[in-house]
């Protein structure tokens, strides 16, 4: 018997006294996705299977079905790729400090990061050379 929408004065006593049922199992195409989901956060497959709570061993068996492989090469696309954008956002947004003298604010300093962007100009490909 369902109740739903209901005072819990209105239940009747027999159904307050029921033991609730006991949860549901994941099952395993729940588990893949959330393996696959944590990889594309995280980006580490040992650190995948522990938030999914699953072995290594177990997340290395299903790595070789070819199906689960190309989604786990693509959730470490997008992970790599988020870790792209946020070096670029880093490396061409200033980060702004206020200045303050005696208790007020009178400018402030803009401050890139110089390294980071030296990094991903060095990892541009070599454009065409001309004859």
């Amino acid at each position: 018997m369902v109740w739903s929408s209901c005072p819990i004065e209105e239940v009747p006593a027999e159904v307050l006294a029921e033991k609730p049922p006991a949860p549901r199992k994941r099952t395993l195409a729940r588990k893949k996705y959330d393996y696959e989901r944590h990889l594309a956060r995280w980006g580490n497959h040992a650190e995948a299977a522990a938030r999914t709570g699953v072995d290594e061993r177990t997340a290395r068996r299903w790595r070789e079905e070819p199906k689960f492989q190309a989604r786990c090469a693509l959730a470490l696309k997008f992970y790599r790729e988020a870790i792209e954008e946020e070096a670029h956002r880093r490396a061409t947004t200033p980060q702004v400090k206020p200045v303050w003298y005696r208790g007020r604010q009178v400018g402030h300093i803009q401050r890139f990061n110089d390294r980071l962007l030296l990094r991903l100009i060095a990892r541009l490909p070599l454009p065409p050379e001309k004859d």
